[in-house]
């Protein structure tokens, strides 16, 4: 090898070892100071008004009777294919109708499908070529409350209503994750009932969730929904634990124009509207990034534009603690109340888009 030759081999090499060394050296340096950044730019979002009371539109009584429905005992946690599991779907089918919602999943207010197990967890435990066990009997529930305007895309209101089911004998109840967001989809459909938007309103009640969004993702795999036909999706996972009085809105970032209308609903509203935790590493760094992480996520990928509105995880998120009465009823009441100013003003934005 000539001199030339093994003088350039020896810079590459050194070059290589630099970049090696700034890598292992900066890049967690530079996540940190990213994440630090991100946290205090959280911790100072400060909304210029909070309302000092808000409109009372929607009955919390009923809404925690459904709650407490969903998360009691005999529902043993709701997990997909199971007795609780089909319990709450048949009682949610039966709410449907009584509200009035016309059917709109593929027989009747249901879209029956079937449900691998969380498909990475699988693989990880069983080996790349295994065969993955799925979920004989999972459904999503569809209701639609028309319009008043003819001809306009719906605006699509999501909650799972799934939870983790049993492990021995434990229950996990998932009173906050995710009674809490169904309960607010029924009383929402109610009002909506009653009072329509200009926009149609597709009220979906999803199972499969913990899965890995599987519901949802069903929605677009086996054709129930289009993306191009949708106007819009909101998202709504775990409500009713007071956690500084902040309700996370998650979605502005891929949708800037929604900020000025979260500023608007601020003003209606005595709940500290959060936009945060949907921006990307390379400006949150480590900061959780929660644009993925319910089933809003699988309707941003279909290219929906979308918003998820919840709360940040708590000691009892996940765990057998989770129960009805640690919720924050009035807290839980308000938060439902933004979120139906919040529809309202959409309906009349998505007009003007």
């Amino acid at each position: 090898m000539s001199i030339v030759k093994r003088t350039w081999l020896a810079i590459f090499a050194a070059l290589l070892l630099l970049s090696i060394l700034g890598y292992t050296l900066l890049w967690p340096a530079l996540l940190t100071h990213l994440t630090q950044k991100e946290t205090a730019r959280i911790a100072a979002i400060t909304p210029q008004q909070l309302a000092d009371t808000m409109p009372t539109r929607l009955d919390i009584q009923r809404m925690m009777d459904d709650l407490r429905w969903l998360a009691h005992a005999d529902r043993q946690g709701r997990a997909p294919g199971t007795a609780g599991g089909l319990a709450a779907r048949a009682w949610l089918v039966q709410q449907y109708s009584e509200i009035g919602l016309q059917p709109a999943g593929s027989e009747g207010y249901l879209q029956p499908y079937r449900v691998p197990e969380h498909y990475q967890f699988s693989r990880l435990l069983r080996g790349r070529n295994a065969q993955i066990p799925a979920v004989d009997d999972a459904a999503n529930v569809l209701g639609l409350v028309p319009g008043t305007v003819a001809g306009l895309a719906p605006i699509v209101i999501t909650a799972h209503y799934d939870h983790l089911g049993m492990h021995g004998d434990n229950i996990f109840y998932g009173a906050d994750d995710n009674a809490s967001g169904v309960a607010t989809l029924l009383e929402l459909a109610r009002y909506l009932k009653e009072q329509p938007l200009q926009h149609p309103v597709l009220f979906i009640a999803l199972d499969s969730e913990e899965k890995g969004l599987q519901g949802a993702m069903a929605l677009f795999k086996h054709q129930m929904l289009k993306a191009s036909e949708l106007a819009f999706n909101i998202n709504i996972d775990m409500l009713s634990r007071d956690t500084g009085q902040q309700l996370f809105a998650v979605g502005t970032y891929q949708h800037p124009w929604l900020a000025p209308l979260i500023a608007q609903v601020q003003q209606q509203s005595t709940v500290k509207l959060m936009m945060a935790h949907d921006r990307p590493w390379y400006k949150a760094g480590r900061t959780q990034n929660w644009t993925l992480s319910s089933d809003h996520g699988v309707f941003h990928q279909q290219g929906v534009p979308f918003i998820y509105f919840g709360v940040a995880d708590h000691p009892d998120y996940h765990t057998p603690r989770d129960t009805a009465d640690k919720v924050d009823v009035s807290f839980y009441h308000q938060v439902s109340e933004t979120v139906l100013s919040f529809l309202q003003s959409l309906d009349g934005q998505l007009l003007k888009r």
